[in-house]
């Protein structure tokens, strides 16, 4: 992909569906639906994200959808939610919430509501970003990086085949403001190219038999 001279001219898709899910911007109106995930998973999610406690109501979700929309339209970071393609009920969310077009790097992140755990949403949504930013968007190199304490978060990389490349220690501080080390993962072409391979022979995104067999479609907008 040529880099264009205004970043805000790099296409992106709409939205990115599978069987399961639907991955896309945030709208002002999904700020009722995305305020009732975080509230019910803020037990889960506060160890580890420090934003969970700005959300004190559906206004302050309200205002996050607006500014991760204005961020898409910049295209400064590409934060997005993940939604049950059925019903659009909120599961969670995901993106790259640290990016360089210039370098072509990808920072995925992601977490998932109380009630969607388990069932394989963030592998599978994962997958399908790791395939975009790689596909279509000429991807230098795909990282995830989490607390090393964060076992579930942890888990998800190592099993996607994200090479491990270091811990780097007390390199930031957790919500409580004690200092935490930070795993990296990351997959550059050449290990694409593996991953790839690996994933055509083992389609399941993650330990639910519904979600096996995902297709993917992309809407380019």
């Amino acid at each position: 992909m040529d880099q264009p001279r205004h970043p805000t001219l790099i296409p992106l898709p709409d939205e990115l569906r599978t069987e399961r899910i639907v991955i896309r911007p945030y709208r002002a109106d999904d700020a009722e639906g995305l305020f009732a995930a975080i509230d019910e998973s803020r037990e889960t999610l506060a160890p580890w994200l420090p934003w969970v406690h700005r959300h004190e109501c559906a206004a302050d979700t309200r205002d996050f959808c607006l500014r991760s929309l204005a961020n898409w339209i910049g295209r400064a970071t590409l934060e997005v939610g993940i939604f049950d393609a059925r019903d659009g009920r909120p599961l969670g969310a995901t993106g790259f919430p640290r990016l360089d077009w210039r370098a072509r790097t990808f920072e995925i992140g992601y977490w998932l509501r109380r009630s969607a755990m388990g069932r394989g949403y963030v592998g599978e949504a994962v997958r399908t970003l790791t395939q975009f930013a790689f596909e279509e968007l000429a991807a230098n190199r795909v990282e995830i990086r989490c607390d090393a304490r964060n076992d579930r978060s942890r888990r998800v990389p190592e099993r996607l085949g994200f090479p491990l490349e270091g811990r780097l220690r007390n390199d930031s501080l957790d919500p409580t403001g004690q200092p935490r080390d930070t795993l990296v993962f990351a997959l550059i072409p050449e290990d694409w190219a593996r991953v790839r391979r690996e994933w055509d022979l083992n389609p399941s995104p993650g330990p639910s038999p519904e979600g096996r067999g995902v297709s993917r479609q992309w809407r380019i907008g």
